[in-house]
């Protein structure tokens, strides 16, 4: 599982490079096009808005991971613990 990748950077990455593209595109549309800078400016928006839902949804995700990992590792602290006093207590 630690050679696998899920890919989680992709989405917010295409998204960032969408709303970069959108506000070079409305830097140097002409003053007169003003509805289509309107449109980008919207379209700009949107962009930010799913962005920031991805970035809300990949930090649930390591939450969740970072709470599995830990009971994973109190389990394994566990065992080892058991392990030790087992062994101690045989030595006496």
């Amino acid at each position: 599982m630690s050679g696998e990748r899920r890919g989680g950077g992709f989405l917010p990455g295409l998204l960032l490079g969408i709303a970069i593209g959108a506000v070079l595109a409305i830097a140097i549309v002409p003053e007169g096009s003003e509805d289509l800078r309107e449109s980008l400016r919207g379209k700009a928006r949107e962009a930010g808005g799913r962005a920031r839902d991805a970035a809300a949804d990949l930090a649930e995700r390591a939450a969740v991971l970072a709470g599995d990992m830990k009971a994973g590792m109190d389990e394994l602290y566990q065992r080892g613990r058991t392990l030790v006093d087992e062994a101690t207590t045989e030595d006496d």
